[in-house]
């Protein structure tokens, strides 16, 4: 076990530390959680606590990370930042000395560590994850498009030859003479992060597009920048084997950075075209977890394919408290426990994320403005994510983890 990892006890009167090993002695069923400095983390723990009788050892950057000062969270471990150097290694250390029966990975970079590690973790330790392949396509953002193309699934067009092209050329003066501004760019691969940004005109282009990639590490994608409404399509499934067994839309309406990240108010958003879209991808794909597949509406109203995010959401807080209990579902078939009980599942359902959208006007407080931010927030109602039974954790200050969402 390294020195960056180590396993807490978290209670609402204080925490200690105990030996990793002792989780593993537990008689009780236990599910580890990961990523639990992000708050949808808590209520992924929070869903699973509520529906199944399970102990809940959460994993977090220190015994201050929101997760671990929830009291939805039984045992705590503390673990390098993920996506930091040495990450994978010390998940796979959690993980072979807690034992745990299940594992959730809640980020992009847990995800993608477990996938690489799935081998050498215990083989009593159950974790729904897609196949290494599956997960390499849904990653690289080419290899996704390309698939949905040959599969019929509308994409934006697409100028990244034309300018790689101009690239290799040395850029010269008329080298976008073809491309149609705006455009819009992103990282080619997965990040953990929102790595994107809008071009409108040619006299920046180069600029942005070297910035995006030094930011990124890794190529950068141009595409048409969809001329539609500023909103997010997106549908969330659980498949197990290419099977559905979950599957719920929402409608992003605000989100921060504005024009792609985390969203700070959705709504729940029927569209049987995309939800049969979604699922022809993933099954495809023969797909097990959950997967966030996201569209984006052009002025014609023709919807086109973004991406797909392989992992939970950062707004899952509406699924999961409209009903659509994913996290629940995924553990109780993973164990072959009894199923989390369906309750009301709600066809109609709108929430806000107050204290993400103050956060994200505190960090640009000079080119926002408070006013417009807390009334896109109080108007119309729509209650918040925050549970008020958990108020510690609610407010507890995110840890610089990097960011974990990536959204037009």
């Amino acid at each position: 076990m390294t020195g960056a990892v180590r396993s807490l006890v978290s209670r609402a009167a204080g925490v200690r530390t105990v030996e990793p090993a002792a989780v593993a002695e537990r008689p009780e069923t236990t599910v580890l959680v990961l990523d639990g400095d992000y708050d949808n983390a808590v209520h992924v723990a929070t869903e699973i606590k509520e529906d199944l009788d399970v102990t809940i050892v959460g994993v977090g950057t220190s015994e201050h990370s929101r997760l671990l000062r929830s009291r939805y969270c039984d045992l705590g471990v503390t673990a390098p930042r993920p996506g930091s150097e040495g990450y994978e290694t010390a998940i796979r250390e959690v993980v072979t000395a807690a034992r745990p029966d299940a594992v959730v990975p809640v980020g992009y970079d847990s995800v993608a560590a477990l996938v690489a590690a799935r081998a050498d973790l215990p083989a009593e330790t159950a974790c729904a994850l897609p196949d290494p392949e599956a997960f390499a396509v849904a990653r690289d953002k080419r290899r996704t498009l390309a698939l949905a193309g040959e599969l019929g699934v509308p994409v934006p067009g697409d100028h990244t030859e034309t300018v790689r092209a101009a690239d290799r050329a040395g850029r010269p003066a008329d080298a976008l003479a073809g491309v149609e501004f705006p455009v819009f760019l992103k990282a080619s691969v997965e990040t953990g992060r929102a790595d994107t940004t809008v071009v409108r005109d040619p006299g920046t282009f180069w600029e942005r597009y070297d910035r995006l990639a030094r930011e990124a590490g890794t190529d950068i994608l141009v595409q048409e920048y969809v001329d539609g409404d500023a909103h997010t399509y997106a549908c969330g499934l659980l498949l197990v084997d290419g099977a559905v067994e979950l599957l719920v839309g929402h409608e992003e309406l605000r989100s921060v950075p504005r024009r792609g990240g985390s969203g700070t108010r959705l709504r729940l958003f029927r569209q049987p075209r995309l939800e049969a879209l979604s699922i022809q991808l993933l099954q495809e794909l023969d797909w097990t977890g959950v997967a966030l597949v996201e569209f984006k509406r052009r002025r014609d109203g023709t919807y086109v394919l973004m991406e797909v995010n392989p992992k939970f959401w950062a707004s899952y807080a509406l699924a999961s408290q409209c009903g659509y209990r994913f996290a629940s579902t995924m553990v109780a078939r993973a164990l072959d426990l009894d199923p989390p009980p369906r309750g009301r599942v709600r066809q109609r359902g709108e929430r806000v994320f107050p204290l993400r959208e103050l956060a994200y006007w505190y960090d640009h407080r000079d080119e926002e403005s408070l006013a417009a931010c807390l009334g896109a927030m109080l108007w119309p109602p729509a209650r918040p994510d925050v549970d008020p039974s958990d108020p510690v954790a609610a407010l507890t200050a995110p840890a610089d983890t990097g960011g974990d969402e990536s959204e037009y």
